[in-house]
């Protein structure tokens, strides 16, 4: 006949083994602290606080979520840009760049490029945001606190680097246009000037009538603005469509100054009797040259200036959009091991050993009983 299982029963099977239950907890216990003193290598965790861009007004972020297989090519996964910046330091870019500077093929013993990047993304980086400040932790674990500092660090300058260079925002484009153009005015400008100034020598004229550099000015500046206006068409047509309103009042504008120079340039050529038309048209061949030079350097001038103020407004409007990485805390060594936790490693075994202790018991006691009667087994 079977006895009743109770807990006094149990608690007398434990005590009859005690001496083996404290034996194998001890064993296991003094083990794990042998192990984790011993065998185990100690890893340090450097940190780095970084302050994601805000993304009010940023056109460059707006465009960098909407890049598809490019975005993912470099780790662009989320919308917010504090998920994006973590996105971007897990890609292949800054785990390539990380990896060949400090040689951690060598320092980790991978023979593949691709188990090493599959390794600093789970060993070694570790990027977390918190939620209510939105600044971006990056964390990197490594033997060493002096390097383990340094890669956290140049993990935030290579993100920096890669963020800078993604700038792909319509203030970038008309900058790079208006780059272009205002260098070629500069140009421009630079070659009327010098053939102005040895006209001069050449000629010895150094001054005209202010009616007939009246004339010259209006019919300058009027070319100026055409020329302007063409190139303010072109930039709105490398991304407005046709039906834009901006490209159709600027097309709008340019046929109204084309229509004025050619009734101003059609004005200096009659024979209507103005006295201004008169001299201009009386005047000495050398004169006429001087004034035709004067208008060129004027032209560019004019040309030159609304380019450069046209370039100064995109470099501001780009800067708006840029998506500047904030470093709040730079990583410096940590002087106390992350892992591993030997407190944590030698109560767990303890615990471990004391549940196999009791195991044990539980079993040898059940082998006992079988022995003597098997029909007296509590167990």
């Amino acid at each position: 006949m079977k006895q009743e299982v109770t807990t006094l029963n149990l608690f007398m099977v434990f005590f009859k083994r005690r001496k083996a239950i404290i034996s194998l907890v001890f064993l296991l216990g003094v083990g794990a602290l042998l192990y984790s003193v011993f065998f185990t290598v100690p890893i340090y965790k450097a940190e780095c606080r970084i302050l994601p861009p805000s993304q009010s007004g940023s056109m460059a972020t707006a465009m960098l979520s909407q890049m598809g297989g490019l975005a993912g090519m470099v780790g662009i996964s989320s919308s917010t840009s504090g998920e994006l910046l973590m996105g971007v330091l897990r890609g292949e870019t800054i785990v390539d760049r990380i990896i060949d500077q400090f040689d951690l093929m060598t320092l980790y013993d991978k023979g593949y490029r691709l188990k090493m990047r599959q390794f600093v993304r789970s060993d070694i980086l570790h990027a977390t945001q918190d939620v209510r400040s939105s600044i971006v932790t990056v964390a990197v674990l490594d033997e060493d606190p002096v390097r383990a500092a340094q890669m956290a660090n140049v993990f935030v300058e290579e993100l920096k680097n890669v963020m800078q260079s993604l700038a792909i925002g319509e203030a970038a484009q008309r900058r790079l246009f208006f780059e272009q153009q205002m260098l070629g005015a500069r140009k421009t400008l630079d070659e009327a000037e010098d053939e102005l100034q040895k006209y001069q020598e050449q000629s010895g004229l150094v001054a005209m009538e202010p009616q007939v550099a009246a004339m010259v000015s209006s019919i300058a500046t009027l070319r100026a603005q055409v020329a302007a206006k063409e190139v303010e068409l072109s930039s709105l047509r490398t991304y407005a469509s046709a039906n834009n309103p901006n490209l159709r009042r600027a097309e709008s504008e340019l046929a109204a100054l084309r229509s004025e120079l050619e009734k101003l340039e059609r004005e200096q050529t009659s024979t209507d009797g103005n006295a201004t038309m008169v001299s201009l048209r009386e005047a000495p061949q050398l004169g006429l040259e001087y004034r035709r030079r004067v208008r060129d350097v004027q032209y560019a001038t004019t040309m030159y200036d609304l380019m450069l103020r046209q370039f100064e407004a995109a470099k501001i409007d780009e800067s708006r959009e840029a998506m500047v990485v904030q470093i709040v805390d730079p990583a410096t060594p940590p002087d106390y091991k992350f892992k591993p936790k030997r407190a944590l490693i030698v109560v767990f075994a303890t615990l471990l050993g004391f549940c196999l202790g009791m195991l044990w018991a539980l079993f040898a006691h059940y082998v006992e009983s079988l022995k003597n009667d098997p029909e007296e087994v509590i167990i």
